[in-house]
């Protein structure tokens, strides 16, 4: 009886780590794919030295929400905002610090639902000038087109 509830047990399990790897592989696509229709919020970091006359250094973190919004049988619109959170320091002169919001880019890809062989997505990219310094933004709206393609 135990041998039979032991095998049962391991054999479940086998049969449900199969499904997690194939679920996560699945899921891993869809991650490193910018416009699939998946609710994502990735945070990207970057830090950058030896800027300007005074050697100075900048952290950037990027908080990338990206939503998809189901606009019929056959389109998606994924929308796509970076919001940078910014320390500086020794950029504007010797010992002087800013930080804050930086200017987020907000961009709408419309893309079809079932693509064979090519990904694709165009749409409109906005600048929104939110930052909460002076030395942070740009203090101007500005809008483009924006494309995607993946293979």
């Amino acid at each position: 009886m135990k041998k039979t509830l032991l095998s049962a047990l391991i054999f479940t399990f086998g049969i449900s780590a199969s499904f997690a790897q194939d679920d996560a592989a699945e899921l891993a696509k869809k991650l490193a794919n910018p416009i699939a229709s998946l609710i994502s919020v990735p945070f990207q970091n970057n830090t950058d030295y030896g800027i300007g006359d005074f050697k100075g250094s900048r952290n950037t973190m990027n908080i990338q929400p990206v939503i998809p919004i189901s606009m019929s049988k056959d389109w998606n619109m994924i929308t796509r905002i970076v919001i940078p959170v910014v320390t500086q320091y020794n950029i504007t002169s010797p010992g002087e610090k800013q930080s804050g919001l930086g200017d987020a880019v907000m961009s709408a890809f419309f893309s079809p639902k079932n693509s064979e062989k090519l990904t694709w997505g165009v749409g409109p990219a906005l600048l929104l000038p939110i930052g909460t310094n002076d030395y942070l933004t740009t203090k101007k709206f500005g809008m483009g087109p924006t494309a995607i393609a993946l293979k």
